[in-house]
Formats: structure tokens, sequence, C-alpha cells
């Protein structure tokens, strides 16, 4: 059987100056959590957006109509 060593394992500990008992975590990765599980709200993103300036076929503050690019283009 191996030993217990708190340097590893979470532990609790006495306080006596509060006169409670503390939760020591050495690791913080090995922490309990306590928090709420909350699932990220899916984004539902246009295919487009006619009010982008910069999407294919919209028009810009000048005027000029973007082309329709259907790869990676850098903007000068």
């Amino acid at each position: 059987m191996t030993q217990f060593n708190p340097v590893d394992h979470p532990h609790r500990r006495y306080n006596p100056l509060t006169g409670q008992w503390i939760l020591v975590s050495p690791h913080r990765a090995k922490r309990p959590w306590q928090g709420a599980q909350e699932t990220p709200a899916k984004q539902v993103l246009p295919a487009h957006d006619p009010d982008c300036f910069l999407c294919a076929g919209n028009v810009r503050v000048t005027g000029d109509k973007n082309p329709d690019y259907t790869g990676d283009l850098r903007f000068h």
C-alpha cells in the first residue's frame, strides 16, 4: 500500500484561526470543479451579408463593386 502524499492530491486541512476545514489543491488541474457547465449558444451566420463592404459582389463606400472572388484575397 502506498502512503498518501499531500503534495500530489487535493486534501482538507483544519484552519485553527477560523475553525473551518479548507480544501487544499496543490495542482490546479486536479481541483474539483464546482462551477456551472453551460453549452455555448449556436450562432446562425448568413451565407452572404449584403451589408458587408468586404463581401464578394457588394458595393463599397466608394461605389466600386467587389469582384466575385472565390479564393483568398489580400486587400491593399
